[in-house]
């Protein structure tokens, strides 16, 4: 080693010309400047630190310099400046979509100034997920946790999350990656009965699948006890169903007979488990079906005349597709009396209409020789509901309202004589007869729009009618 001093009163150390404008010049190509190796604690023991004083600081391994007022890092400026470390478990972090939709990172942030830090967060996830920090603020250090909400609608693949944060003048930033497992995605282009998603061949069983109903696309059933579009045997697996289409349940068939219960509409959408529903179409309940009218009843006049009364009308089909019903008679009368009016089916699409309620009259005319007259019978039947709506009932389902008859006998001496009969106590008891049994019977329940059965679902438990959703969405 050499050392040389020169008039100019510098010294260079392994050279003979040290530059002039350095009071000490040091060369080497295998050693190094050795500072002086403090504490923090030893650091602060140095009795009035001359200006420019230089430390190796070995508690937070960095060079610092006393400027006058306080110890600061060699590329800070002045006091109010800092150095902010973050301290994560680990660089890269996964949310599997088949177990959680969530996660929880907790990390520490460690700053060199004293007077307080601001923390912020920026991120490429979409608007599908959220993202947000529990502190936004520390005054030098602390620990911060990152919540991360997502979605099965979030993109699959790394994300990146940037932390800021500022003291004085200076800003620290620190970025993690964020790996978003894929799901199954299921696509549904074109018209489906009594889909089936647990049944689709891109369902790999990852529990995590995404259904997309594309526009104009049409999920339908064949019988309304069956849902249009279920989920199967899925369970423990996250749903998502980006619906552009329509899903209609079926809607409930009126009865064939009087006394028989009408069939409830079908649910368009049965749910096993947890699911997520962004729905840009339609979701439709089916109607439930009318109750239909029917009865065979005989009447006898004074020993003189048996008159039989056959008389039926159909309920109303709900909607889409609802059966309107067929009222049946039977038995032998020499005299009958009747009539049979089909009910009303529903139409297939969300603009046509439920079967409606039929409520038909007949009047029948006695011609004999000794009984004249005429009975009036109106026959009421119920009427399919909408779609999502329960189907109807009658107030009353058999009138005679009208109806008169009288008797003709010829009195000697005297002539023919007419004399009204009071039809009314007579037929009043058959009307009642067949309205109380068919006020036994109950109406079609509209079907479900959503029903989940006590899983989890985005759209509140309500009874809807929009032109969105109709129908309860409930368990």
């Amino acid at each position: 080693m050499s050392v040389s001093f020169y008039a100019q009163n510098n010294v260079g150390i392994n050279t003979n010309t040290p530059d002039s404008s350095a009071i000490l010049h040091l060369e080497s190509s295998d050693k190094g400047f050795l500072l002086p190796r403090l504490s923090i604690t030893e650091r602060n023991n140095i009795v009035n630190p001359a200006t420019g004083l230089v430390i190796y600081n070995v508690t937070d391994s960095i060079i610092e310099q006393y400027n006058g007022v306080c110890w600061i890092p060699s590329y800070s400026k002045d006091c109010s400046d800092c150095s902010v470390d973050y301290s994560f478990g680990q660089s890269n972090y996964q949310i599997n979509r088949a177990n959680a939709l969530s996660i929880n990172i907790p990390f520490a942030v460690t700053s060199s100034n004293q007077s307080g830090l601001t923390l912020s967060v920026l991120h490429d996830f979409s608007e599908e997920s959220s993202v947000i920090m529990n502190l936004d603020s520390l005054n030098s250090t602390g620990n911060v946790a990152l919540d991360i909400q997502t979605s099965v609608f979030e993109d699959a693949g790394s994300h990146t999350v940037t932390f800021f944060s500022g003291c004085g003048s200076s800003v620290g930033i620190h970025s993690i990656v964020i790996d978003v497992s894929a799901c199954d995605e299921v696509l549904i282009s074109a018209d489906q009965m009594n889909f089936d998603v647990s049944a689709d061949p891109a369902v790999s069983g990852n529990n995590c699948v995404v259904v997309i109903i594309e526009e104009n696309v049409g999920i339908r059933s064949i019988e309304d006890t069956i849902p249009a579009f279920t989920t199967g045997t899925l369970t423990n697996t996250n749903l998502g169903i980006l619906n552009y289409g329509y899903v209609y349940g079926d809607g409930g068939d009126a009865p064939l007979l009087m006394g028989e219960d009408a069939d409830n509409g079908g649910d368009a959408i049965f749910l096993t488990c947890n699911t997520e529903i962004r729905n840009h179409g339609m979701i439709y309940g089916g109607g439930g079906a009318g109750l239909t009218v029917g009865a065979f009843e005989s009447l006898d006049i004074g020993g003189v005349i048996t008159i039989c009364l056959a008389i039926g009308a159909g309920g109303g089909g709900g909607m889409p597709d609802g059966q309107g019903g067929l009222s049946s008679s039977g038995g032998s009368c020499s005299t009958v009396i009747g009539f049979w009016q089909q009910g009303n089916s529903a139409g297939p699409e969300y603009d046509d209409f439920e079967g409606a309620a039929v409520s038909r009259t007949e009047a029948f005319n006695i011609p004999t020789p000794i009984v004249s007259g005429t009975i009036v019978v109106t026959a009421n039947s119920g009427g399919g509901g909408d779609f999502g709506e329960d189907g109807t009932t009658s107030s009353q389902p058999i009138d005679f309202t009208g109806s008169q008859l009288s008797v003709s006998i010829s009195i000697p001496f005297i002539g023919n004589v007419t004399i009204p009969i009071p039809i009314g106590p007579l037929l009043n008891p058959i009307a009642n007869s067949i309205n109380g049994s068919f006020n036994t019977s109950l109406t079609g329940v509209g079907g479900y729009a959503i029903r989940h059965n006590g899983n989890l679902v985005n759209i509140p438990d309500d009874n809807y009618q929009t032109y969105w959703i109709r129908g309860m969405v409930g368990n």
